[in-house]
């Protein structure tokens, strides 16, 4: 145990985390409490939600509608990606117009998802939806679009037919850039799920950003921050390490 936490890469991350949550600690103390909230008042603050039960019942809305948005974009987004992949001209129409969506604000649709679908549960998950679904999309045609050209050469020697093709050699070699579009899709997902939870529909954890700013309460705010900051790294970096896996089976 006492040889492992001589490691670098474990007594520097446990080093860094005590000067941060230290000086958060001391700057904290020196401000307004109306502006700004030390860790030991978060602490506390955290432990009251958790028993009140707001906390659990914030988080458990917002990881419903996360994770089943997330759920049907990766369901839509990877056929779709594959489609414009695998047939260039209608791939090649497609593209700027999902670029162009993809580097839009997501704030900006908000008004246009109101008037669509209200401002419960649908458009929350349309919100989460769209844009993970672009995400994942695109990354997946670029895949297909990126396949090895020796084996598209030999597949197509071999007379495979568009079918066999995309089965045998556009998909698996499209693999590593489904996993990056699946973790670029989730990040979007989290942002996409707080925004609409906090401009749509006063709910979940963006709900408790937004009653904790109109109390003017820096430390519920960044209560529900920090469960927001720890299920998005559990999630991006688990999807992080499931691309590293598949990261060499990219073609040079």
């Amino acid at each position: 145990m006492l040889a492992n936490l001589k490691k670098p890469s474990i007594w520097l991350p446990l080093l860094s985390l005590v000067i941060v949550f230290g000086g958060w600690e001391i700057v904290g103390r020196s401000i307004n409490p109306l502006l700004f909230a030390p860790p030991s008042v978060v602490a506390a603050q955290f432990s009251e939600l958790v028993t009140s039960g707001e906390l659990a019942e914030a988080a458990q809305i917002t990881m419903k509608a996360l994770f089943l948005g997330y759920a049907l974009a990766v369901l839509a987004g990877i056929p779709f990606g594959i489609v414009m992949g695998a047939w260039d001209r209608f791939g090649d129409i497609l593209q700027p117009y999902l670029y162009a969506i993809f580097a839009t604000p997501r704030v900006v649709v908000v008004p246009l998802i109101v008037v669509w679908f209200g401002i419960g549960f649908e458009a929350r998950l349309f919100l989460v939806f769209f844009w993970s679904a672009i995400a994942i999309s695109v990354n997946t045609a670029q895949g297909v679009r990126h396949a090895r050209p020796d084996l598209v050469e030999v597949a197509h020697s071999f007379q495979a037919s568009r079918l066999q093709m995309a089965r045998h050699v556009l998909i698996p070699g499209a693999i590593p850039f489904v996993v990056a579009g699946l973790r670029i899709g989730a990040e979007r997902a989290i942002v996409g799920v707080i925004i609409g939870e906090m401009f749509l529909q006063i709910v979940g954890l963006g709900g408790v950003i937004a009653s904790g700013s109109s109390e003017l309460l820096p430390a519920k705010m960044l209560c529900a921050v920090a469960v927001i900051a720890v299920m998005g790294t559990i999630i991006v970096t688990a999807l992080d390490m499931l691309e590293r896996r598949f990261q060499s089976w990219k073609g040079a």
